[in-house]
């Protein structure tokens, strides 16, 4: 019922106006003629109306009163003055635009010659805008807009427009002449840009035209504009900072936008009239030769004033920035930027690095921007001495030498190789910033990114192993390139400097596993400059490092034994059992190793501190005896006692040759790092020579041990001895209960309470030394054996007998040279009545006087069975005597300074 009611009330409302509408033929009843007039403030006004031509128009299907909506109805004529037509009961949103636009402030001041919307539109006539009848058809806005904005136009003379014959300027521009010569009515008119109501000036930041929004206006046409300009414009500056960079209009000006010309202003010849003999000197040469050649003067002097009399009084520097904004923005946020921005006079700007008027293309190789010349461009500031170098001394030492000697630095300066990394490829073009910070290319967690730009494959394999950031998390910094390769100093993998470092870089983050790696062969070889033996690398990989658990690890139990084929061609997998990591130090981990290590260390300490108390008790009576000896004249004796035969000389000097060569090499490897082990190393031709040497007297070794033992075979098959009388016969070197009885009486008279003991063939030190030696080939020789062919020995028994043969043979090895050069060197030859030595090995010959006093038993057993005489000899001649000692005391020298060595390397720097 509401619904019904409301609409008869809105029937009765309208039946009125049908009534008494007035109808349009009501209207031509009087408009139709010609000469209906009126007149107004004294002239004559025409009120015809085309009627042919309104049928044509847009508004022919909307009646008179549509528009003229105060004439009275009910009577006609209507009054002559109409208030104007009210477009906007229509077209509210085209009203509303024009009038806050400047024409439509114009109108509302009244001012001369505001145009309303019958002055483009037209009044009963009024044509689509796609009809080419019509004002606002495409091809004729520019004459729509002539009529107040040409130069000769009542508008442009009553205003003063500075903007003078624009219509002008506009026919001859690319756009006016595309429309008006060529009729491309996709073209742009004065309505695609200024807009058709919303016209406003450019300095207006809602017009069309200003800053913030021409990019916008032309992307309307030039779609593309941010892609083919993107060095020089991006989106989101437009939004962010309008007017931070330069506008469409700031290059191509309004109106007369040329293909061949961008600015059009003061003309580079009437710069060139001054500078071309005045400072700063500008070289028409120079520009015509840079790649801002066709760009005139003004377009980087944005700040002359044409109307000075020296227009360029009022220039200051030129801001690049205008056209190259993303490198602009980069250097502003690097360290020369932000020192320039502090006006530091030592912060370099663009010229001092691309040029002023003669910039060159960084392809150009006479471009100081060119790849190559890169290098000398930075060392200007960064070179020792010069300035930037000066700034930062103790942070940046000596960069460019180091740099020209790294093998990015030769690949570019000496092999001409324009690939090959300079400055720029690290530390960027224009966006330097210190290691430290996160921004920067070199920055730790950048710099695998930065290197990847030529390393790909390098850093592929880096971002999935367990160094990456993308891999591991740890509170601790992770190495990135730099820390194993360094930074400027670069040196191929392959050659010596790189190889020889690399384990210790890896023992910066990893300590306690590179300090076990230093105590194996492998280190102790790599620490003596072996640069073949096994490094970190070589096991755990060098990019691709990942955890043994990792199936593809280099170390994982699918992979290990290929891995370790690479230096031990025979190996298996009892092999890779060896504990290469292992320490003798963890009872709990390695307990075998530990209780290894310990025995060998007490036996090694318990031989020396017996022997050792046994040799200072032994001192008083040496020196007595030297006394002794002093009186008796026992030196001239003629007659000499032949002690040993030539075949026995001859194999203690097997002996001496083979374990001089021992000693040395191996107490070389033992105390590898120290460095006078490091200069044996070296003085011997390195650690492979060593090794050589050292298999060689090990073959030795073996070789007289055979001798000795045939040797004793055949004194027992010549004699018909058996093994029990072959061990306790009178000159057998087997320990029996008299060499216990002869030790004590010894001890009694080194300690005054007893006389000399009678002492047979052999005293029970000598039967020591013997046995030391006997000992000390069977151990030190077996483990020596399963150190020279590990692959073999593994087939049968597991890896880490490989870890314990290290430690058995070492220290057995260390046992025997301390013994050697000090013990026995004592017994033999340094006691003060044999100082500085006992020749009798070397001779075989020993005075009559000395053997009756040494030896007594000996002698008088000769005496009885007369055999003395038979083995008198006289003395060797002097000078073969001279050459004996000259050989004897080299070796006690070589012995003495090798033993000297190795106790100061126990004690200040053994690991």
């Amino acid at each position: 019922m509401k619904r019904a009611l409301s609409i008869i009330i809105l029937l009765a409302g309208l039946v009125p106006s049908l009534v008494f509408a007035v109808s349009d033929e009501d209207c031509f009843g009087c408009h139709s003629e010609k000469t209906f007039y009126t007149t107004r403030k004294g002239q004559k006004i025409s009120l015809y109306v085309d009627s042919a031509a309104f049928s044509q128009s847009v508004h022919s299907s909307v009646t008179c009163i549509g528009c003229h909506d105060d004439v009275d109805v009910k009577e006609l004529p209507h009054p002559s003055e109409l208030k104007d037509v009210n477009c906007s009961n229509c077209h509210r949103g085209e009203v509303e635009t024009f009038s806050a636009s400047i024409h439509g402030q114009a109108l509302k001041r009244g001012a001369l010659y505001a145009p309303k919307c019958v002055d483009c539109h037209g009044k009963h006539d009024i044509l689509k805008s796609f009809n080419s009848a019509s004002p606002t058809f495409k091809m004729n806005i520019p004459l729509l807009c002539g009529r107040c904005h040409k130069e000769d136009a009542p508008v442009a003379k009553l205003y003063n427009i500075p903007e003078k014959n624009i219509i002008e300027h506009y026919r001859e521009s690319i756009h006016g002449e595309g429309l008006l010569k060529k009729g491309l009515l996709v073209t742009a008119t004065c309505n695609d840009c200024h807009s058709s109501h919303n016209i406003l000036p450019h300095t207006d930041p809602n017009s069309t035209i200003g800053p913030g929004k021409i990019a916008k206006t032309c992307s309307k046409c030039h779609v593309m504009i941010e892609q083919v300009h993107k060095k020089v414009i991006r989106g989101e500056l437009w939004e962010k900072k309008p007017g931070a960079i330069p506008a469409c209009t700031d290059c191509h000006s309004p109106h007369e936008i040329r293909k061949d010309s961008l600015v059009i202003g003061m003309a580079d010849r009437d710069c060139l009239k001054c500078h071309a003999d005045q400072k700063p000197l500008v070289h028409k040469e120079d520009i015509s030769l840079s790649v801002h050649g066709k760009i005139p003067c003004v377009k980087c002097h944005a700040d002359v004033t044409p109307e000075h009399g020296r227009p360029c009084d009022t220039a200051g520097p030129v801001d690049c920035s205008s056209c190259h904004v993303q490198q602009s923005e980069a250097y502003a946020s690097s360290t020369h930027g932000q020192l320039r921005a502090k006006d530091d006079p030592d912060a370099p700007y663009c010229t001092d690095c691309h040029g002023s008027h003669k910039i060159q293309s960084k392809l150009d190789e006479k471009s100081a921007i060119f790849r190559i010349n890169v290098p000398a461009l930075c060392a200007k500031c960064h070179r020792e001495g010069e300035k930037a170098a000066l700034r930062y001394k103790g942070e940046q030492v000596d960069i460019v030498k180091s740099y020209q000697m790294s093998t990015h630095g030769k690949g570019v300066l000496e092999s001409g190789l324009v690939s090959s990394a300079v400055c720029i490829d690290c530390h960027t073009s224009h966006m330097e910033l210190p290691a430290k910070d996160e921004r920067s290319s070199v920055n730790h967690l950048n710099l695998p990114q930065t290197c990847a730009k030529c390393h790909r494959g390098i850093y592929e394999q880096f971002s999935k192993s367990i160094h990456s950031t993308n891999v591991s998390e740890s509170a601790e910094k992770l190495p990135s390139c730099a820390d194993c390769h360094t930074a400027h100093d670069i040196t191929r993998v392959e050659k010596d400097k790189f190889l020889q470092e690399v384990s210790f870089q890896c023992g910066t983050c990893h300590t306690d596993v590179a300090e076990t790696y230093f105590q194996t062969y492998h280190g102790k070889a790599y620490q003596l400059g072996y640069l073949k033996a096994a490094k970190c690398s070589d096991c755990h990989g060098a990019h691709d490092i990942l955890k043994p658990s990792n199936p593809e690890s280099h170390l994982s139990r699918s992979n290990v034994v290929e891995t370790c084929k690479k230096c031990h061609a025979g190996s298996n997998r009892q092999f890779t059992g060896y504990l290469t990591h292992a320490t003798h130090h963890n009872r709990y981990k390695y307990p075998i190793l530990f209780f290894t290590f310990w025995g060998m260390t007490f036996l090694l300490i318990g031989t020396f501190v017996f022997f050792g108390i046994h040799t200072l008790l032994w001192l008083p009576k040496s020196f007595a005896r030297l006394n002794e000896k002093r009186i008796t004249h026992v030196f001239e004796e003629p007659h000499q006692f032949v002690r040993f035969a030539l075949r026995e000389r001859l194999l203690h000097l097997s002996v001496i040759v083979s374990f001089f060569g021992l000693a040395i090499t191996g107490m070389m490897l033992k105390f590898a790092n120290m460095g006078w082990a490091a200069f044996l190393s070296n003085l011997i031709g390195g650690v492979g020579v060593a090794g050589t040497i050292h298999r060689i007297c090990a073959v030795i070794t073996f070789g007289y041990f055979g001798v000795h033992l045939y040797t004793i075979y055949q004194h027992k098959k010549k004699n018909n001895l058996t093994l029990k009388q072959l061990l306790l016969s009178k000159n057998s070197l087997v320990p029996t209960w008299q060499d216990l009885l002869d030790f004590i009486s010894t001890m009694k008279w080194f300690l005054g309470f007893g006389k000399r003991p009678a002492y047979g063939r052999w005293t029970y030190w000598e039967k020591f030394d013997y046995f030391a030696v006997f000992w000390g080939v069977a151990i030190i020789g077996a483990t020596g054996l399963l150190l020279w062919f590990p692959e073999i020995f593994t087939h049968v028994l597991p890896g880490w007998i490989i870890n314990v043969a290290t430690i058995i043979h070492s220290d057995e090895a260390l046992l025997a040279a301390g013994f050697i050069f000090t013990i026995h060197f004592f017994n033999t030859h340094l006691r003060p009545e044999s100082f500085p030595m006992d020749p009798v090995i070397f001779t075989g010959r020993t005075s009559l006087s000395e053997l009756k006093h040494d030896r007594n038993k000996e002698y008088e057993e000769l005496v009885q069975a007369n055999e003395l005489e038979k083995r008198i000899a006289p003395p060797i001649s002097k000078k073969k005597l001279k050459l004996i000692y000259a050989f004897g005391i080299t070796c006690l020298a070589i012995g003495i300074t090798l033993i000297v060595l190795i106790i100061y390397s126990m004690l200040f720097g053994y690991k």
